[in-house]
């Protein structure tokens, strides 16, 4: 096996919204589906796996009161040819979709397997100009190269946050009534020093010790998606595939600092016919 390194890709306008009722980076599932995509570019017979190490990222939007309300910039186009998405009470304003967009820098990491031709040279550079990422246009990136190990790949790469599964932190609760309470409770500072200290006075506040550097950088995103409706052919779909409408599978993931935790290799699962995940479990 070996692994190649495309450092410091830089994305502008890619999408931030995981699923429909959240705002985060990239989810998961779109590098699955850009590493999917640049394997088929390279001539390779399919992606083996793929890490992928965050840099930076900013949010386009404005931070508003003193909760720092986060309002994502929101985008407007021409009006629908027969002007259905205008407002049913102004015929002047224009209906908008609720979208949060970002720029951002990571680095992927794609595994090769060994039968697969190793000159990418060529393929790569053509693939990249014209490749989106989660959306977003990719204006930057540093130059590729094919190394042994994910050894080789930290000491390449020098820095940077390594994207982990945590579903081992998805657990109930007492208390809890369905995963939802999970998610919420392991993203919320005070929610988990409360859960953590209930036999305790219930007058006492937040303080510094309810953190733990086990949960920092720790946000859910989509692992995948269930199909909610059989497949069957449908008009206007993309290539003429079957379709099915699908509800997003939403997990946590934690970002941890590449030297102390490695890079962990994500794989695409199929455990039934209406369900597919991105994965590092086996």
């Amino acid at each position: 096996m070996s692994y190649l390194v495309i450092p410091r890709i830089r994305v502008q306008n890619a999408n931030a919204q995981p699923a429909w009722w959240m705002i985060g980076p990239p989810p998961m599932t779109a590098y699955a589906g850009f590493s999917h995509a640049l394997a088929l570019a390279l001539g390779w017979s399919k992606c083996a796996g793929f890490g992928v190490v965050h840099h930076d990222i900013q949010f386009l939007g404005e931070f508003e009161g003193e909760k720092g309300l986060f309002l994502p910039h929101q985008f407007r186009a021409a009006s629908f040819i027969d002007k259905g998405d205008y407002s049913s009470k102004n015929q002047y304003a224009l209906s908008t979709q609720p979208t949060a967009r970002c720029h951002l820098c990571v680095s992927l990491i794609i595994k090769r397997d060994e039968d697969d031709d190793v000159d990418f040279e060529s393929a790569l550079p053509r693939f990249m100009r014209g490749a989106r990422l989660a959306g977003g246009a990719i204006v930057d990136h540093g130059k590729s190269s094919l190394l042994d190990s994910t050894e080789d790949v930290i000491k390449f790469l020098k820095s940077g946050y390594a994207i982990h599964e945590r579903q081992d932190l998805m657990v109930m609760q007492e208390g809890e009534r369905d995963m939802l309470d999970v998610v919420l409770r392991l993203t919320d500072p005070q929610l988990r020093f409360d859960a953590a200290n209930k036999d305790k006075s219930a007058s006492r506040k937040k303080s510094d010790d309810a953190e733990d550097d086990s949960y920092s950088w720790l946000m859910p995103t989509t692992l995948g998606y269930l199909a909610m409706t059989e497949f069957q052919n449908r008009k206007n779909v993309r290539g003429g595939l079957p379709h099915a409408f699908a509800e997003p599978l939403v997990g946590m993931v934690q970002y941890q600092t590449l030297r102390c935790s490695g890079i962990p290799i994500w794989k695409t699962s199929n455990p039934d016919a209406q369900t597919f995940i991105v994965t590092t479990s086996n």
